[in-house]
């Protein structure tokens, strides 16, 4: 059980590491991966559900969204121009981590590789969302969504609507 505790320690340093790439569009203080995570999961969750009507997928989709990024614990968050220079087995990362976990358990995650489309997508439609909404201050923020290329047709569909959105839609609530 001391393994899994320390997981759930390692889990908790991505509060502390913030998206580096936001860095590069002037964004002082960006969110954390753990912030960006929880949205991606949430929406690889809604994404998936959409697209199979398969409740059971879906939480296994986010559960795959919660931890997409969990190797960044050891990595840091590198973004795709550090990329370029610096290589690193993300996977193998991630397998490494996850034999902190009961052997059964990570069997069971091991078997969620049908799912990462949906996840890769979530993970896209999240980066547009925060684009969207840092854009307001930082209008370069949206260069990171030029090339954004979704496999589902869910995702295509929710990007276009997000492209037109007023992230403060909210506001409207607030007047009435």
């Amino acid at each position: 059980m001391q393994e899994v505790v320390d997981f759930l320690f390692e889990s908790g340093m991505l509060k502390l590491i913030p998206r580096s790439g936001w860095f590069k569009v002037g964004i002082k203080n960006p969110e954390s991966v753990a912030e960006h995570s929880f949205r991606t999961a949430l929406i690889a969750f809604i994404l998936t559900y959409l697209e199979t009507g398969d409740f059971e997928k879906a939480c296994k989709a986010c559960l795959l969204g919660l931890i997409h990024d969990l190797n960044e614990t050891r990595t840091l968050d590198l973004h795709k121009l550090s990329r370029r220079y610096v290589e690193v087995d993300f996977d193998d990362v991630l397998r490494e981590q996850l034999e902190m976990l009961p052997e059964e358990l990570r069997k069971e995650i091991e078997k969620l590789e049908e799912l990462k489309d949906f996840v890769k997508d979530a993970d896209k439609i999240e980066l547009l969302l925060q684009a969207k909404e840092y854009s307001e201050v930082h209008p370069s923020a949206m260069e990171y969504t030029k090339n954004l290329e979704f496999k589902t047709e869910t995702a295509k569909r929710l990007a276009e609507i997000i492209r037109k959105s007023d992230h403060r839609w909210w506001i409207k609530l607030e007047r009435a």
